[in-house]
């Protein structure tokens, strides 16, 4: 892949086509100034383009996101001359301009909201903040020191997930409250999170850790506490048992809705490949609830 940079600091493969990935980084070495740089392949790396945004300045890219439904915004964070820095594209990552305001401090992280391109949220070590104008202006919506990473729930745009030096947070109401969610984790920091359906948390000095969450699908209701929660730092396997529901017949449906199999409360996702799984009480009007499987 890119062997441009000196030392690296994010990498992605644009949603729309596995042909384009961009990269972030600080200039190599043979650069006096270490410059904040992103580089773009459109032909899945063969070929590099690169752009040093902070120009003279020193800087660092950590972090890239695509908006998930305007994919040509590409939004690049990190730090600039001694600050914070965003910058923006609005081409694919081709041009690029500076926000006309970022965070004061180093942006580690960047997630953007999936209906609207000019509202995302920057993980900095003073916190997660929000702009809701594209990097016009920005809010610290939770204060919490030393945050490292952000992540907005793809099956649910009202849940956010934040990570650092205390572990794992969620919010439920789109960054307003905050609840911490780091049992299991044995005071590591969190540096990285990702996933969909589940959470998975890149940690210092351990294991990657994951956490599934019992979530409906759709708008259906679903019953509290209806499968057991586990975090398990890696090699892992998600026990497909609900609890509660032992004796019950279950329909089991994939992700997509197509029925996959049939199965008891305590043994469910037997000859099922590794993947995410809804399952439906047979005979009652109970909510749809989410399992993972996982090898």
């Amino acid at each position: 892949m890119d062997s441009y940079y000196d030392d690296g600091g994010c990498c992605i493969v644009h949603p729309d086509s596995a042909n384009i990935v961009l990269t972030g980084g600080k200039g190599p070495s043979s650069q006096t100034n270490w410059s904040f740089v992103v580089s773009y392949s459109y032909d899945f790396g063969a070929t590099w383009t690169r752009c040093n945004l902070s120009d003279t300045a020193p800087g660092w890219c950590y972090a890239l996101a695509v908006a998930p439904y305007q994919t040509n915004v590409v939004y690049a964070g990190g730090c600039a001359n001694g600050t914070g820095a965003v910058y923006r594209s609005t081409d694919f990552g081709v041009t690029w301009a500076p926000t006309a305001a970022a965070p004061a401090d180093t942006v580690y992280s960047l997630v953007v909201a999936s209906s609207q391109p000019n509202r995302v949220f920057a993980a900095t070590p003073s916190g997660i903040l929000l702009t809701t104008n594209a990097g016009a202006s920005w809010t610290n919506v939770w204060g919490q020191r030393g945050v490292r990473a952000v992540m907005i729930d793809p099956l649910d745009q009202g849940t956010i997930f934040a990570g650092g030096d205390s572990g794992v947070s969620v919010s439920y109401d789109a960054g307003y409250n905050w609840a911490t969610m780091s049992q299991g984790l044995d005071g590591r920091k969190v540096t990285c999170l990702g996933g969909a359906g589940l959470l998975l948390a890149g940690t210092v000095g351990g294991a990657c850790y994951l956490d599934t969450m019992p979530t409906g699908i759709g708008a259906a209701p679903v019953e509290p506490v209806a499968i057991t929660r586990y975090v398990r730092p890696n090699p892992f396997v998600v026990s497909c048992r609900i609890v509660g529901h032992d004796r019950d017949q279950f329909t089991i449906f994939d992700h997509a809705g197509r029925q996959v199999g049939m199965a008891k409360g305590d043994k469910i996702g037997a000859g099922l490949p590794a993947g995410v799984y809804f399952a439906r009480v047979m005979g009652s009007d109970t909510g749809p609830i989410r399992i993972v499987k996982t090898r």
